[in-house]
């Protein structure tokens, strides 16, 4: 199962996933190649990238960069905030997006400055495929 976000004019899919072998380097049976890994959204206030990486589970991550503001946190259903000391944590991302618990919903939240005041709101539209492909249930 796999993330693949809907790119939109503030929303750019910035690497995609390659070829890999298993481990006698042979090519993978159902691999995942070309599917957004990491995309980036940016606002005059500040960036946010989110990271979609090949994993045995639908799995997202997000990282917010400040531009202008400093932004103390992300507040929307089903984050999740990551340990500093996790693997994820020391690359700098902050939250992660339950997709199991979201059951559908869009990837939905305020992005909030540090006195508080919600300087954005953002709403990125996904799909959950499988082996590259998309299923109904997968959908719903």
């Amino acid at each position: 199962m796999h993330v693949v976000v809907k790119e939109s004019p503030a929303l750019k899919v910035v690497e995609r996933s390659t070829e890999s072998n298993d481990t006698q380097g042979k090519p993978l049976s159902g691999r995942k190649i070309g599917l957004p890994t990491k995309s980036v959204l940016t606002r005059s206030d500040y960036t946010i990238v989110v990271s979609t990486r090949l994993n045995y589970a639908a799995v997202v991550f997000l990282r917010v960069e400040s531009v202008k503001r400093k932004v103390a946190r992300l507040n929307g259903p089903h984050l999740r905030a990551i340990e500093e000391r996790s693997g994820m944590g020391l690359e700098g991302y902050g939250y992660s997006f339950l997709v199991a618990q979201a059951q559908g919903a869009p990837l939905e939240f305020d992005v909030l400055s540090d006195d508080g005041s919600i300087i954005g709101h953002e709403k990125i539209i996904y799909s959950v495929v499988s082996r590259g492909y998309q299923w109904a249930i997968d959908t719903l």
